[in-house]
């Protein structure tokens, strides 16, 4: 399965929550409209010298940029954040079942994604993270259980991942938790979330579209890894990462 191939799908959505959180978002819009123009240091922000940047794969074990890097856009995504301790055992059993089939590396840290890498100018960011607090102050944490083996690339299919993804039974909260992610992104005419999310932690990558091989041997995986396979964990945090700024929203308990 692939990230890429995602399909429409009906989300649920707290209507109450979701007016409240427009007329906040609007509120915000607004009083960024009325504000004069920022000056050139504000909307790039920070820097000692105007100097491209060069993408180096090389430096990065093989990764690619999914955009050019500009002076003043900032990588911006919204997400769950995991602790590790809850998949050391599955990454490292796993890693030892499929080390052979290709190079496989481990993910350094692990979360469930509410949004897609988007790009923020940098005067944007505080009003767009002023706007999903906003969005997200009323929402609940909740458990959730992950049982099953998924495999997934990203959108430039250079890269392929091992993931454990979320039970169906918990697909309605999640999808209710992303509604509220999905309008501020509306709001800021930004891309929403993939239309039929398919909510995972992904835990083991490779460089390349490596789907077909590694589906292929999916299911002796599963029966060599089914005591590890039985993940619980609580959605408490909801996170928002711009360029090197990250901010955590607490859910309520």
């Amino acid at each position: 399965m692939s990230l890429v191939c995602y399909s429409n799908s009906s989300e649920s959505e707290n209507e109450e929550n979701l007016e409240d959180t427009a007329n906040c978002n609007k509120s915000v819009i607004r009083n960024i409209e009325r504000k004069n123009l920022p000056q050139a240091s504000m909307l790039l922000g920070e820097s000692k010298a105007s100097v491209e940047v060069i993408d180096e794969p090389s430096l990065h074990e093989g990764r690619v940029r999914g955009f050019k890097h500009e002076r003043g856009n900032w990588a911006t995504y919204v997400f769950v954040p995991i602790s590790g301790d809850l998949l050391e055992d599955l990454q490292e059993s796993c890693l030892t079942q499929i080390s052979k089939l290709t190079d496989f590396k481990t993910c350094a840290e692990f979360h469930i994604s509410l949004s897609k890498t988007i790009v923020l100018q940098y005067h944007l960011i505080d009003a767009f993270v002023e706007c999903l607090e906003g969005a997200i102050q009323n929402c609940q944490s909740f458990p959730v259980a992950l049982n099953q083996l998924m495999v997934y690339t990203n959108s430039e299919r250079s890269r392929t991942f091992l993931a454990v993804k979320i039970e169906d039974l918990y697909m309605m909260k999640m999808t209710e938790l992303l509604s509220h992610v999905n309008r501020v992104m509306l709001d800021f005419k930004l891309d929403t979330f993939y239309k039929d999310p398919s909510f995972h932690i992904s835990f083991l990558w490779c460089l390349g579209d490596q789907v077909k091989l590694i589906e292929s041997h999916l299911p002796q995986l599963v029966n060599a890894l089914k005591d590890c396979l039985c993940i619980k964990i609580e959605i408490q945090n909801i996170n928002c990462k711009s360029g090197y700024k990250e901010f955590t929203f607490k859910l309520k308990n």
